[in-house]
């Protein structure tokens, strides 16, 4: 072996190090509460953990506000965003940098000062009296049953990476000739947006989607703040009592946001690679 060919190796070697301790970082915990939640201390399988959970039924409340709640901030974020940003690219591209620096304003803004501020909010308007028009904004957006004050605060939370996932889908695509081509053929806007548009950019959409909904339901500060009984604050509230119980349920949410944005990337990569095809066939044909 030449010297030139083993500082390849040893470069490489190296290169893999912080990968490898990141790896072992993250891993480590995950495999610990895997073990504990399934495993008793004489070595012995158990799943008390899944029974206790399954029995209590307490469970089920939180888990479907908080599916409900990921779902609608799905739909409110996605649902405006890209048009948004579409109309920007199109109609004001000099207000880019002006969008861009408003979505990115939550990343500089820690959520505990964004719920902070919410709760005075809340609270300025729930002090106008019982029966008020205050009163009754206040408590609907918290109520418990469906409390729509997390749908915007998560929309808000997920801005920012979301935003740049669509503005990088957007930015690739010859956006305004494929406008221009599909207004000619008599579309409406709203039809270029869905069938035109979108498609194009289905994989920031869909990383967009899986994130925003892995980020809302595994949400705790803000949830916890406003006393509101989602999945993660129930399972802060039931390590109090079934501290295995509460391991097994935090190391499934931790396993289920893992997949969702595995499956986003997956998405993102596959939509991509779609796009491209699409992009270099019809470039073959003309």
């Amino acid at each position: 072996m030449t010297f030139t060919s083993r500082t390849d190796t040893v470069t490489r070697v190296l290169a893999w190090l912080p990968i490898v301790a990141l790896a072992i970082f993250i891993v480590t915990p995950q495999l610990s509460s895997l073990a504990y939640s399934f495993f008793r201390s004489d070595g012995s399988f158990t799943t008390s953990g899944l029974t206790g959970l399954a029995d209590s039924g307490a469970i089920v409340a939180p888990l479907t506000r908080s599916l409900i709640v990921a779902a609608l901030t799905v739909v409110v974020l996605v649902g405006s965003l890209v048009p948004a940003v579409v109309a920007v690219h199109l109609w004001a591209p000099r207000l880019r940098p002006v969008l861009s620096i408003l979505c990115t304003l939550p990343l500089v803004i820690p959520a505990i000062a964004i719920v902070a501020g919410l709760s005075a909010v809340l609270r300025e308007l729930a002090s106008q009296g019982r029966g008020s028009l205050g009163m009754q904004i206040s408590m609907t957006l918290q109520s418990q049953d469906l409390p729509l004050v997390l749908v915007g605060t998560y929309a808000v939370l997920c801005l920012p990476f979301t935003y740049r996932s669509i503005d990088a889908g957007l930015s690739t695509l010859p956006l305004r000739t494929l406008y221009e081509s599909s207004a000619v053929l008599g579309a409406s806007t709203f039809t270029t947006l869905r069938r035109v548009v979108v498609p194009n950019i289905a994989g920031s959409v869909m990383f967009s989607a899986f994130y925003t909904f892995a980020l809302s339901i595994a949400e705790y500060t803000v949830a916890a703040t406003l006393s509101i009984n989602m999945l993660p604050v129930y399972l802060n509230t039931l390590s109090s009592t079934n501290f295995r119980g509460s391991i097994t349920l935090s190391v499934l949410l931790n396993l289920t946001t893992w997949l969702l944005l595995a499956s986003a990337t997956v998405s993102a990569s596959r939509f991509g690679r779609k796009t491209s095809a699409a992009s270099r066939k019809e470039g073959s044909i003309r």
